[in-house]
């Protein structure tokens, strides 16, 4: 049977126990509940409400037929959120992690892969972002990650689920409010907010700016320093119209990053081995990673009375200088090093008509976006100088990479949902149609160009039953998309009049098809014993057709990457969620959750061209669980201080970094052409303590330790047979690092 390839079923046991717990109470609930950050700061002993936007209106969490967490921003600061891979400690079945080259990378109940496609959609007051994914704890009020296709009300490119921000608003009081933080290996951070009244009664304003640099915690013995430094600076500026029937909101966001975290791999010789370094090649090169980004955002909604029309008119830029080094020392004497430049703008406008009445909430609307494109790539091989001396490097070779590439989103969608007595149906779909074009300027393309295009209809449909005003089940389906597009290498076309004709030189870039997820939820919400308790339970399903893959080919001497769709797999899991408030001091909360991501009948060529099966083999980068543990104690030491101890934890288990290779008869018969690898990340667990003193209402001390036990894990790992390198690439997370930091507020 297919449960006893994955460790982690042996919990659902323990789940269906507490199920019927708590069931025997009263009832249980599904999703995602609002976890611990729902009650920081709460004075009495029950649950703070969280009010979400999730379906593009504002609603309660736990009204809401999907899996939803909310963390408030109480416990953003309390928790020292400030990076993408800290939301792992706060949302089951996620692996998220910051790529070498500063993006996220994520993974949501195995739907989405590294380095390919994003899979979750990221959202700054519901704007997608393309490029600094994250904004600083003193600007966010709260963070919604909501699970499972988001294709309705976001489009494509949020399959697996989506991660919105939401900013806090002006106050129409005159606050201000700033921190000075220092950690280990030179990390200061300073950054600071004003807000208030710019024109009293017409105009209201927030400013917030920040600076943080910090020191690398990995060692270069090529250079014998450490890397990576990194200094990013930023600010958001937002404006608020409160009008009577017209709001309008104003918000410019700005940041600039410079960092030597660029692919700043090591070379391990196997998959259990985690060291501090980095392999920084023959020559010396200094990997460095540079981004220049604004974004101005014009919201307006105007009330009809019992209607809101709602225009979201938005524009991005974004402009990246990287230098990578490609060698990590293992072929001395050549070095290959890999310039980037990308350049990439984006505008946008929604159009949003929608109504809250008693019985029925309908949202209808329509959608374009414009993203242009520009990538300049070229890997540079050559012998390398000797580290200090005069005599310089001899350049054998490059491969420049130069393309434009143009996307084109239109969509219309609409919502409903209907409360019939203890009932409520809902029913939404999306019709989009994408145009992607791509004009490769390589010079062995000659130009060449390609053009995908489809239109894509992605519904939902759920089905709510109250069995009190506090416990609801549900059944939802609902259909994502992640768009078709085309590979940024070109590659030899095939001689129509002779496929084997090795003298055909005409080059194309290649297409990819669309990935699809239909995924299938149902669960249970409750708020139990006079909401003091939030348990949540949902079992999920998810077809997952035509995935992506990144696959590593030498061509003509150089190592290029392309997209490919390998297949398909079948993703089934659990999570359950509860959050709980017994006393004022006291908040706990904690999940687990399950996902099994199984091939089906997939073959892929690795880098050096061998077929690969993955059938019946787990997708790569699912963990087999996940599960999360907060506790939060506040306790009053007298009028004037209040003490404050949280810890939050996060355990994980066993996943592969890949999925090739063939095992049982197929292999021991010679049936298999290729017996391949399997290189896995075995289990581990991230503790991460701190404590707070408030002095009055102005002052705040903190002291926090990130991975107090100091446990090593790779976030990254290839092998060289997958990268066709002569060496394994991989990269370690961050070490046990402490902080300390005062806010003062007035």
């Amino acid at each position: 049977m297919i449960f006893n390839r994955n460790p982690a079923w042996p919990l659902l046991p323990l789940a269906s126990l507490l199920c019927g717990t708590f069931l025997a109470h009263s009832a249980a609930a599904q999703t995602l509940a609002a976890n611990s950050s729902a009650t920081t700061g709460n004075t009495d002993d029950t649950l703070v409400t969280i009010i979400v936007t999730a379906r593009k209106q504002a609603e309660n969490i736990q009204a809401i037929p999907e899996s939803i967490t909310a963390i408030d921003a109480n416990t953003i600061v309390d928790a020292r959120l400030t990076t993408l891979d800290d939301l792992n400690s706060f949302v089951t079945n996620l692996n998220i992690t910051q790529r070498a080259d500063n993006t996220p990378d994520v993974v949501l109940r195995g739907v989405g892969a590294f380095g390919v496609v994003q899979g979750v959609g990221f959202y700054v007051n519901d704007v997608q972002q393309f490029a600094g994914q994250t904004v600083r704890p003193i600007d966010i009020e709260r963070i919604e990650v909501l699970k499972g296709p988001q294709g309705t009300l976001f489009g494509g490119s949020n399959v697996g689920g989506a991660i919105k921000y939401v900013t806090k608003l002006p106050t129409d009081t005159l606050t201000g409010e700033a921190s000075l933080e220092y950690g280990q290996y030179h990390d200061e951070t300073v950054e600071g907010a004003l807000s208030g009244l710019l024109v009293p009664g017409l105009l209201l304003a927030r400013l917030s700016a920040f600076n943080e640099r910090s020191d690398g915690f990995l060692y270069d013995a090529t250079l014998n320093n450490t890397l990576p430094y990194s200094n990013e600076t930023g600010g958001r500026l937002t404006l608020e119209y409160p009008g009577d029937q017209t709001r309008i909101l104003f918000y410019l966001n700005g940041d600039h990053i410079y960092s030597q975290n660029m692919n700043l791999y090591y070379t391990p010789p196997n998959d259990s081995l985690y060291q501090r370094i980095y392999n920084g090649g023959v020559d010396g090169t200094i990997p460095s990673y540079k981004r220049d980004l604004y974004s101005p955002t014009l919201d307006i909604t105007h009330d009809f009375g019992g209607m809101l029309l709602t225009s979201i008119s938005s524009y991005f830029h974004s402009s990246i200088t990287s230098i990578g080094n490609l060698d990590k020392g293992a072929l001395a004497p050549v070095f290959v090093n890999y310039p980037q430049d990308f350049t990439t703008n984006v505008w946008s406008e929604e159009l949003r008509l929608s109504s809250n009445a008693a019985a029925i909430k309908w949202s209808v609307g329509a959608f374009v976006r414009h993203i242009d494109t520009y990538t300049l790539q070229n890997q540079i091989f050559g012998l390398a100088a000797t580290i200090g001396s005069p005599v310089g490097e001899t350049i054998l070779g490059s491969q420049t990479i130069a393309n434009d590439h143009t996307n084109r989103d239109y969509a219309i969608f609409g919502n409903a949902s209907y409360d019939l007595g203890n009932w409520t149906f809902e029913g939404g779909v999306r019709v989009q149609y994408y145009d992607n074009t791509m004009t490769d300027q390589t010079s062995s393309c000659g130009p060449c160009s390609g053009t995908v295009h489809s239109t894509d209809l992605l519904p939902r449909a759920s089905i709510q039953y109250h069995f009190t005003k506090d416990i609801m089940g549900y059944f939802t389906v609902a259909r994502g998309s992640e768009e078709g597009d085309l590979t940024d290498n070109p590659v030899p076309a095939i001689d129509p009049n002779n496929p084997g004709n090795p003298f055909f030189t005409i080059n194309q870039v290649e297409p990819y098809k669309n990935e699809y997820a239909l995924s299938y939820e149902v669960g249970m919400k409750s708020s139990l014993f006079d909401h003091r308790l939030n348990f949540n339970l949902a079992a999920f399903y998810i077809d997952y057709t035509n995935r992506l893959f990144e696959v590593g080919k030498f061509i003509n001497g150089n190592l290029l990457t392309f997209e490919e769709n390998v297949g398909s797999s079948r993703n089934y899991g659990f999570e359950l969620d509860a959050a709980v408030h017994p006393l004022p001091e006291l908040t706990a909360s904690g999940g687990v959750g399950v996902t099994e991501a199984v091939f089906g009948p997939v073959t892929f060529l690795d880098g050096f061209g061998n077929s690969i099966s993955a059938d019946g083999n787990l997708a790569p980068y699912t963990p087999a669980f996940t599960a999360t543990l907060a506790v939060d104690w506040r306790h009053r030491l007298s009028n004037e201080l209040v003490l404050g101890a949280r810890i939050d934890s996060r355990f994980v288990g066993r996943s592969y970094w890949d999925s090739a290779g063939c095992a049982g008869p197929a292999l021991t018969m010679g049936a298999c052409p290729y017996a391949g690898y399997r290189v896995e990340q075995s289990h581990y667990q991230v503790v991460n303590p701190g404590l707070s003193l408030d002095i009055g209402n102005h002052w705040t001390v903190r002291a926090h330790v990130e991975n107090v036990f100091d446990v090593r894990y790779n976030t990254f790992y290839a092998a060289a047979a997958e990268t066709a390198s002569p060496f394994n690439v991989a990269g370690i997370n961050r070490p046990r690092q402490w902080f300390v930091g005062v806010t003062g507020r007035y």
